[in-house]
């Protein structure tokens, strides 16, 4: 992967990253009696804000322990069952560009001079096969919004969430983005090293569970490929888990639940998917017709060419023989 690439994957995180609030105040804002700002707030922000303290109220109606941090864990089961057919598409995306690997590595060996041929080949086998070459990309660009608009309905109430604990967390809107990263230094200065030990065992989770997400997730390496480029994209998957990290460390801890508890639930809808036992993956026939005609129009070329050289070989040796019989003719002629 080249160095610019790379400079522009780096640069779109963090603009995601910094952008993920979606203009909402980040001190956050009281949605019950504030109006929402805009067409975005009005449609997404606002309605999902509205669902997460709906859920809190619900849970303390019923006297839950721990009621905001097990409505944001709530929340974001229901968001996860909501876009999971999205996700299964992506996932089937995924499987069938893995299955296909194989022949498109083939192609660009036997036709990597000639641009336009391979691009023309590789058109063919993803017609053949019922394959979108972005079908892995697509759902992901449909829920970004949705997700986005989840972490601005999150930062919005977030002074809702001011002393609500959540077990070895005493207040989920700590620490507050105005702090940065300077009261990790304040509770070490101040001998509270318990508070923040807990304070950062959800960053570290969420890095711990980043980081296994990308390695499950990430496709295997195609036959021939660059050992340098790949180990550049573990080094750019290194850096952006450390970098998740460190801007975890200056959001509340609501924010951070969130994450931490989308990533484990997108980790085991990946498992129920790949895993065969719910089947959810199917069978792409399609795809197993595309590569077995692939393999069976390469079996008919090379025996073509077999055939082909079996006959050229046949005919010198006949001829061979006949010189033979000419020369040895002539010889008894002279005796």
């Amino acid at each position: 992967m080249k160095r610019k690439h790379i400079l522009l994957l780096l640069t779109l995180g963090l603009m995601l990253m910094l952008l993920s609030g979606c203009g909402v105040n980040m001190e956050g804002v009281d949605v019950k009696t504030t109006p929402p700002d805009g067409f975005w707030q009005s449609i997404v922000v606002w309605p999902l804000a509205h669902a997460l303290i709906y859920i809190d109220e619900l849970l303390v109606s019923y006297n839950v322990p721990h009621h905001w941090g097990f409505a944001i864990i709530l929340f974001t089961l229901i968001v996860r069952i909501v876009m999971f057919p999205l996700t299964l598409s992506q996932i089937r995306g995924m499987q069938a560009q893995k299955e296909l690997q194989p022949k498109l590595q083939e192609l660009q060996k036997k036709y990597g001079k000639d641009r336009e041929k391979m691009v023309a080949e590789q058109t063919k086998l993803y017609q053949e096969a019922g394959v979108n070459p972005l079908s892995g990309c697509l759902p992901l660009l449909l829920q970004m919004p949705v997700l986005f608009g989840l972490y601005a309905a999150l930062v919005a109430t977030g002074p809702a969430l001011k002393n609500s604990s959540f077990f070895w967390i005493p207040d989920l809107s700590y620490p507050q983005y105005t702090l940065g990263m300077g009261w990790v230094t304040t509770l070490y200065n101040d001998g509270e090293i318990g508070l923040l030990i807990g304070y950062l065992i959800l960053p570290i989770l969420l890095m711990v569970t980043q980081f296994v997400m990308q390695k499950w997730m990430a496709p295997a390496p195609a036959p021939g490929q660059d050992a340098g480029q790949m180990k550049m994209m573990q080094q750019m998957t290194l850096m952006m888990t450390f970098m998740f990290g460190i801007f975890t460390i200056q959001v509340p801890a609501g924010l951070t639940l969130y994450w931490v508890t989308s990533n484990l639930l997108q980790m085991l809808q990946q498992w129920i998917t790949t895993s065969g036992r719910f089947n959810l993956l199917g069978s792409n026939t399609k795809v197993l017709a595309a590569v077995s005609n692939a393999d069976a129009s390469a079996t008919e070329k090379g025996s073509a060419l077999t055939s082909a050289t079996v006959v050229q070989e046949t005919v010198a040796a006949g001829a061979n023989k006949t010189s033979a019989s000419q020369k040895q003719r002539r010889k008894a002629k002279r005796k």
